[in-house]
C-alpha cells in the first residue's frame, strides 16, 4: 500500500488533508513534528472525498498528488500516499488510522495536526475514539493559543512548537485569482506546476 513501505519499530507523522495547494506551512508544521517527535517518516494522504467540506477541491485529486510530490521530491523522510481513492469506506481520519494500523501494526503513528484543527475537532467523525485509537501531536499556529488551552481535547494531545508561518491555500488561492504573486509562499516547483497547469486562476 505504501511505497516504500515502513520497516518495523519505526515511528511515523501522518498528515491528512486537502493539499489545495501544499504550501510552506504545511511543510514547516510535518518538518518540527519530525524533528520534535523523532520520527522516521512523514506520510503525507491527501483527501480524496473530504467528508468535512460541502464544497470540492478546487485542483484535482492527480494535481493535488503530484504537487505534493514536488513540493519534497529531496527529502527521502517524506512520502506522499494516493491510498485514499482506493479506499471503499468514507474517508474519516479515524477510519484512514484503523486501516494503517491494520496494514502496518508495528508502526508508531503519530497524526500531525494545526493548531486551528482543535477549534473543529468536535465536529470530526468520533473524535473520542480517534484520540484513543493515535498519537495526536499538534503544531503551534498564530492565534490559537488561547482556544488551544479552553480545548477539553488540550489534555488528550501533544503540542509541539514550530516557526509561525501565517500561510494558507485559501490565501494562495485567493492571491491567484487576484493576479498577486505567490512566489515564496510555497516550493517553487510547485508554484511552476501551478502556471504552467493554469490552476486557481
Amino acid at each position: 500500500m505504501l511505497h516504500p513501505a515502513p520497516n518495523k519499530g519505526v515511528a511515523w507523522g501522518l498528515m491528512g488533508g486537502i493539499f489545495d495547494p501544499i504550501h510552506y506551512g504545511h511543510l514547516i508544521l510535518a518538518q518540527s513534528a519530525q524533528q520534535a517527535f523523532r520520527l522516521d517518516c512523514i506520510l503525507f494522504l491527501p483527501s480524496f472525498n473530504p467528508q468535512h467540506r460541502t464544497e470540492k477541491p478546487v485542483a484535482s485529486f492527480d494535481d493535488r498528488c503530484l504537487m505534493i510530490k514536488l513540493a519534497f521530491e529531496e527529502n527521502d523522510r517524506f512520502v506522499v500516499s494516493d491510498m485514499e481513492r482506493e479506499l471503499k469506506i468514507p474517508d474519516y481520519t479515524l477510519n484512514v488510522i484503523k486501516i494503517l494500523k491494520q496494514n502496518y501494526p508495528e508502526v508508531d503513528w503519530h497524526l500531525i495536526l494545526g493548531a486551528d484543527n482543535i477549534a473543529q475537532f468536535d465536529k470530526w467523525y468520533r473524535p473520542d475514539e480517534l484520540v484513543q485509537e493515535v498519537k495526536i501531536v499538534i503544531g503551534n499556529r498564530p492565534g490559537y493559543d488561547e482556544e488551544f488551552e479552553k480545548s477539553k481535547w488540550a489534555g488528550l494531545v501533544q503540542k509541539y512548537d514550530m516557526p509561525l508561518l501565517d500561510i494558507s491555500s485559501t490565501m494562495i488561492r485567493k492571491f491567484i485569482n487576484e493576479g498577486k504573486s505567490i512566489r515564496y509562499l510555497l516550493p517553487e516547483a510547485v508554484r511552476q506546476y501551478i502556471l504552467s497547469r493554469g490552476l486557481y486562476s
